[in-house]
């Protein structure tokens, strides 16, 4: 039975930029290219589900850390990752007093309802050119406000995050020893069928 260990560097190119960048774009598509996407609306969740991820990689806590260990720790990570990863047009969303404050409004909405708070919608690159939106631009209907988030662009910048997060433990500059500890473990039971067991090491 071979085993690859897997660290955090390793899984954030395996899995933000290679596994779910092959959601966002299946079939060699390429950013800024325009095209119909199958299933929009989960391919949220992963996008939301890293950003806090990436968070957690800033402190020095253990990832399974949760709010009954620290009562913040959940808003904190989410929020550091927009701020220290993410463009400057993202940092409002990280204030609490913003109308569209991500943690409450995205992360929590998507995590523990598979839906966005009031106000946040989503669409595509195909669907914001047909119907003239832009990305984190809000747009008012009826006599409501609403945020856009345009699928491939947030993935787009959660690439970009990922990158960064990448050069950043490769470069020292953030001094935790998260970066190349051993994470996950992948399991081959059977070479030939070619199945892995993944499970946190």
């Amino acid at each position: 039975m071979d085993k690859t260990t897997l660290s955090i560097i390793n899984i954030i190119k395996a899995v933000i930029i290679n596994e779910i960048g092959g959601l966002i774009y299946p079939e060699n598509k390429k950013s800024p290219e325009v095209f119909s996407q199958s299933s929009p609306y989960i391919k949220f969740l992963p996008i939301t589900a890293c950003i806090e991820f990436m968070g957690a990689c800033y402190d020095e806590l253990p990832f399974e850390t949760s709010r009954l260990d620290k009562e913040d720790i959940v808003e904190r990570r989410f929020n550091t990752a927009l701020i220290n990863l993410f463009g400057k047009r993202y940092h409002p969303f990280a204030k609490a007093d913003n109308d569209f404050y991500f943690y409450k409004k995205l992360r929590n909405g998507m995590i523990h309802q598979l839906r966005p708070g009031q106000g946040i919608l989503f669409t595509t690159r195909k669907e914001s050119l047909e119907d003239k939106t832009k990305h984190l631009v809000p747009t008012t209907i009826g006599n409501h406000k609403y945020l856009i988030l345009v699928l491939e662009t947030f993935y787009d910048d959660l690439q970009k995050a990922a990158e960064r997060l990448i050069r950043q433990f490769e470069s020292k500059e953030l001094t935790n020893k998260k970066g190349n500890m051993a994470f996950i473990s992948v399991y081959d039971l059977e070479p030939k069928l070619k199945i892995g067991l993944f499970y946190l090491t």
